[in-house]
């Protein structure tokens, strides 16, 4: 990825983050996804989860199932190097016009967390990943049950996390192709070292996202 690339989507997001620090991030994911010889169980990739199941999302073939394998390898490669991680999802962002646009787990680690999400205004007031895939902008949440009481979050179910980070994967002309999400176990721990390790991860995650969405887009054109 270009240097340029990371510095938009920092400037962007409004990251005041060392870029060197990010480029090195996403390097090694990077180099995760093409040199990763891990060997995972179908079953794991294609997953059915309190009540998801991936395949009813994304057609079961060869090359779809080689990126979700490049999606779990980096996840899981960011999440072994990281501390005090409840749990840390990636999520596509997939529209519908029947039953509305939604995001759907891709990859998880960590604890148990919602599978599937609607893209809409009531659950943007209650789950970052929504309110991240609705308006395009990254979300750092540092105590969230600080964000509860001034009522800048919705949902009990916030709680279960002392801090938050939410960021867009986004195709170069800036349309988002899915979510990263994590949460901490305790506020204050989405600090500089982690947005930096989790905005490159979101960084990498564009190319595969891109090619399971079938998005063909490069400047911002399907």
């Amino acid at each position: 990825m270009p240097a340029s690339l990371i510095r938009d989507y920092l400037q962007t997001q409004g990251l005041k983050l060392p870029q060197d620090d990010v480029r090195i991030a996403y390097a090694a994911a990077q180099a995760v996804m093409d040199l990763g010889r891990a060997s995972v169980d179908r079953s794991v990739l294609w997953y059915a989860c309190d009540g998801v199941a991936l395949a009813d999302y994304l057609p079961q073939t060869e090359e779809n199932e080689a990126l979700l394998k490049q999606v779990f390898m980096a996840l899981d490669s960011v999440y072994s190097r990281q501390a005090h991680i409840r749990s840390a999802v990636v999520y596509a962002h997939l529209p519908a016009e029947e039953t509305g646009a939604q995001l759907v787990c891709l990859s998880r680690q960590g604890e148990l967390i919602e599978h599937c999400l609607s893209v809409d205004e009531a659950a943007g007031q209650s789950h970052l990943p929504c309110r991240t895939a609705q308006s395009g902008w990254l979300n750092i949440c540092n105590d969230s049950a600080h964000w509860l009481a001034i009522g800048e979050l919705a949902g009990e179910h916030n709680l279960r996390s002392g801090a938050q980070f939410t960021a867009p994967v986004c195709t170069a002309g800036g349309a988002v192709l899915g979510v990263v999400h994590v949460e901490f176990d305790d506020k204050d721990r989405a600090d500089e070292a982690a947005q930096a390790e989790w905005t490159a991860l979101a960084l990498a995650l564009a190319a595969p996202l891109q090619k399971l969405l079938r998005v063909e887009d490069i400047d911002g054109e399907e």
